[in-house]
């Protein structure tokens, strides 16, 4: 783990937020979620919509809020190890990942795709290939769940489908 989160900080480095240290926080998460909030961070993403801040907010005793912007919050279910969009005009659940590290690499595997295929237009359909399957190994459950990242997979998958050119 500690080798994949080097990686992490080296690829986000100044766009990590790391969360307040928060002694009866740090008290209700297992280690590796403390680690990730206190040590890490979360990494902003514009492409995304993601903007973390560094104060500890709580929607109750059990959920940790971790984005609050005005269209939704992420928010960190400590019990459950839910990570999930909530949309407070409507109700709506969506989770977006079972556990903070599926999380930080789920945000870490779509920023890292999005940079190599905008540098690399060639080769497009094996970032493409390479993100699908890096989500599907970390997110293995992810189709049968109301779920987040499939919406971007599909979202992003024409992109890299090239049509034959018929001929005449």
């Amino acid at each position: 783990m500690t080798n994949q989160l080097a990686q992490i900080k080296l690829f986000f480095q100044d766009n990590l937020i790391i969360k307040n240290d928060n002694n009866d926080l740090r008290d209700s998460l297992n280690i590796e979620d403390a680690e990730i909030l206190f040590n890490i961070g979360l990494p902003n993403s514009t492409e995304l919509d993601f903007k973390f801040t560094k104060e500890t907010n709580y929607l109750n005793n059990n959920e940790l809020i971790l984005d609050d912007s005005e269209n939704g919050k992420i928010i960190y279910n400590i019990t459950n190890h839910h990570v999930y969009l909530f949309f407070p005009s409507n109700k709506k659940k969506i989770i977006l990942n079972v556990g903070l590290f599926q999380f930080l690499f789920s945000i870490y595997y779509y920023e890292l795709f999005l940079n190599n295929w905008k540098n690399d237009k060639k080769n497009r359909a094996h970032y493409f290939d390479d993100f699908e399957q890096k989500m599907n190994i970390l997110n293995n459950h992810f189709q049968s769940l109301d779920y987040y990242w499939e919406a971007i997979i599909n979202e992003l998958s024409p992109i890299c489908i090239q049509t034959p050119h018929k001929k005449n």
